[in-house]
C-alpha cells in the first residue's frame, strides 16, 4: 500500500510526466547572439493564474533552446530574458538586453530572435501571441530607431539637459507618439483580446485620465477581475476625483517669490496645475514644452501654476532644492511648494497624484478638462487650441 501512495505521488508531481499528461506547454525557438556576449539561458517569469509567481530558465546550445511550463486554464502575462555568458556584465548590457512578452495559455510557442532585441522577435502559438506579434513587428522600426537613439544618453555620452539632449528627447517623444498611436489602434480593435489589457495597463501615461477609463471600458469584462484589470480599475477609482467637469480640488499656498496664492482666485482663466518634483528627470525634460505653451497663451490670461513635491529630509532642505530647480529651468510661471504646510493639506494627496509629472488642465470656472500623466500625449496641446483658436 505505502509503495502505491509513493508512486501516486511521483506520478502526480514529476515534472517529466506532467509534461507527457499533457499539462504543459512548450516554449521553444533559436536565439541568435553576438560573439562577444552570446546568450547562454533563456530565463521565463510569469504570476500564474492562481497569483503565484513562477520562474523557470533553459540553456540555450547552439542558439537553440526548449522549455516545457504548466498550462494556464486562464491566460496569463510572461517576461522573457536572456543571461549572457558573463555573470558580471554591468548594468548597461543588462538594460540593452530588451526582455520580451508572450501570453502563456495552452498553446505552445515558437520564437526567432536575437538575445540583444529579444523584444523585437518573431512569435507565434495562439491567437494572443499571433496578434500581438504582428503589433510589435509593425512598431519594430520606432523601437529600433528609440533605442539607437537613446544610447548615447543612456552611456553618458550625452546629457538629457544639453542641447543635444533635448533634441534626442524630443525625437524620442515623436517616436513614442507614433508607436502609441498603432498600440492604441490594435487596444481599439481588439476589445477581447488579453493582449489588450496588457497593453492598457502599461500604457497609463499616453491617454488622459478620462480617454484611459473608456479604454478600460471597452475591453472584454472576463479579463476585468484579473490582478492587471483590478489594477487598471483601482486606477481609475483613484483619479475620479479630478474626473472631467469636476471642481478643482481648491488650496493655498506661499509661491517661491514669497507671496500668498489661493486657486479660488484664479477662475476666469485657463489654468495648468503641474505636479512635479526636482529630481523627477521627466519633470524636467517637459518644462521646455510647458515654457512654449506658457509663451504662447500667457497673454490670454493662461497660467500654469507649478506644485512641487520635494524630497529633503527637512523642509528647509526641500525649499532650497526647488528654489534651485526654478532658476536653473527658468520657471516663469507660479510656483508653490507641497511640502510646506503639508499637515493642514497635502496636495499631492488630494488629487490622488500617483505619478510625477502629472498635469491637470482647469477651465475659467474651476472644472477639469483633462489629467495626463508623464506628458506622453499632445491632449493639452489640442485642448488649449481648440479653447484659444490657435
Amino acid at each position: 500500500m505505502n509503495k502505491l501512495w509513493i508512486y501516486f505521488l511521483f506520478l502526480t508531481l514529476s515534472p517529466s510526466l506532467l509534461s507527457a499528461q499533457g499539462d504543459s506547454v512548450t516554449i521553444k525557438g533559436k536565439i541568435t547572439s553576438p560573439t562577444a556576449d552570446p546568450a547562454t539561458k533563456l530565463s521565463v517569469s510569469f504570476t500564474d493564474y492562481q497569483g503565484k509567481r513562477l520562474g523557470f530558465s533553459t540553456p540555450i546550445n547552439d542558439g537553440s533552446f526548449e522549455i516545457k511550463i504548466p498550462k494556464q486554464p486562464r491566460i496569463v502575462d510572461a517576461t522573457l530574458r536572456t543571461i549572457g555568458k558573463d555573470p558580471n556584465a554591468n548594468a548597461l548590457q543588462q538594460v540593452m538586453r530588451h526582455p520580451l512578452n508572450i501570453f502563456i495559455s495552452e498553446d505552445d510557442i515558437l520564437i526567432d530572435g536575437n538575445s540583444e532585441e529579444l523584444n523585437l522577435a518573431q512569435v507565434k502559438g495562439g491567437e494572443e501571441n499571433n496578434e500581438y506579434n504582428n503589433l510589435r513587428q509593425s512598431t519594430a522600426g520606432f523601437v529600433t530607431q528609440k533605442n539607437r537613439l537613446y544610447r548615447p544618453i543612456l552611456e553618458g555620452k550625452v546629457s538629457a539637459e544639453s542641447t543635444e539632449g533635448k533634441i534626442i528627447l524630443e525625437q524620442l517623444s515623436q517616436l513614442g507618439k507614433k508607436e502609441n498611436d498603432l498600440q492604441k489602434k490594435f487596444i481599439e480593435n481588439h476589445p477581447k483580446s488579453y493582449a489588450s489589457l496588457f497593453l492598457l495597463y502599461r500604457m497609463q501615461s499616453s491617454y488622459t485620465s478620462e480617454d484611459y477609463k473608456l479604454a478600460f471600458n471597452g475591453l472584454d469584462p472576463n479579463y476585468k477581475s484579473t490582478d492587471i484589470g483590478t489594477a487598471i480599475a483601482s486606477t481609475i477609482a483613484k483619479e475620479s476625483v479630478t474626473a472631467k467637469g469636476k471642481a478643482a480640488p481648491l488650496f493655498s499656498r506661499t509661491t517661491a517669490s514669497g507671496t500668498p496664492f489661493k486657486l479660488e482666485k484664479m477662475q476666469g482663466r485657463i489654468i495648468l496645475l503641474d505636479f512635479w518634483g526636482s529630481w523627477c528627470g521627466p519633470c524636467r525634460a517637459s518644462m521646455p514644452h510647458l515654457q512654449q505653451l506658457y509663451n504662447r497663451y500667457k497673454n490670454k490670461g493662461f497660467e500654469i501654476i507649478g506644485i512641487a513635491q520635494e524630497r529633503g529630509k527637512t523642509l528647509e532642505e526641500s525649499k532650497t532644492s526647488w528654489h534651485k530647480a526654478i532658476e536653473e529651468l527658468n520657471l516663469s510661471w507660479t510656483n508653490v511648494l507641497n511640502n510646506e504646510n503639508k499637515e493642514q493639506m497635502d496636495i499631492v494627496k488630494e488629487y490622488q497624484i500617483s505619478g510625477f509629472p502629472t498635469k491637470i488642465l482647469v477651465d475659467e470656472n474651476g472644472k477639469i478638462i483633462l489629467r495626463v500623466i508623464a506628458s506622453a500625449t499632445n491632449d493639452i496641446d489640442v485642448a488649449l487650441e481648440k479653447i484659444y483658436g490657435f
